[in-house]
C-alpha cells in the first residue's frame, strides 16, 4: 500500500486495515480556534483555506447568527501548524478582494496578516479592528 493509500483509506475495501499507531500524524492540527488579537502588532502567518460561514451565539442575547470567516493555516514560530479563523468584516473583505484579483491563492499564498488595534469610525461612534494584509515572498 502507498502512503497516498495508506492516508485516504475507503474501509468499505479495506480487508487489511494498517496498523495506525505506526503512521506518522499530520502537523496540521484540525481542530480549530477563533484568533481575537488584544494588542496591536499581533500577527499570524500561513495560508488561507478558505472563506465560510461560522455559526456564533451571543452571549448576552443568546441570539444565533452566521458570520463569513476566514479560515487560515497558521504556522507557530517552531514550525507546527493550527487551524484559525476570524469573521471581522474588514479582514473577510481584504482577504476576499485579495482572492478575487489573484494576489492570494486559497492553500497557496503565504501571507502575515497584523492586527493595527482598534480605530473610531468617521461615520458612528463605534471602533473598528485595523488589519495589514501582505503576501510574504519566499
Amino acid at each position: 500500500m502507498t502512503e497516498i493509500e495508506k492516508t485516504n483509506l475507503d474501509l468499505a475495501k479495506v480487508t487489511d486495515l494498517p496498523n495506525l499507531h505506526e503512521i506518522t500524524p499530520s502537523p496540521r492540527e484540525m481542530s480549530s480556534e477563533y484568533w481575537t488579537p488584544e494588542e496591536a502588532d499581533e500577527y499570524k502567518v500561513g495560508v488561507v483555506v478558505e472563506i465560510r460561514e461560522e455559526s456564533y451565539t451571543n452571549d448576552e442575547t443568546g441570539e444565533t447568527i452566521d458570520l463569513p470567516c476566514i479560515i487560515m493555516l497558521s504556522q507557530a514560530k517552531d514550525g507546527s501548524f493550527s487551524t484559525i479563523r476570524n469573521g471581522s468584516k474588514r479582514l473577510v473583505a481584504t482577504i476576499e478582494n485579495a482572492i478575487t484579483s489573484g494576489e492570494i491563492v486559497y492553500g497557496r499564498t503565504p501571507i502575515r496578516i497584523s492586527y493595527q488595534g482598534k480605530k473610531r469610525n468617521k461615520t458612528n461612534a463605534f471602533s473598528s479592528d485595523r488589519w495589514s494584509v501582505k503576501s510574504l515572498v519566499v
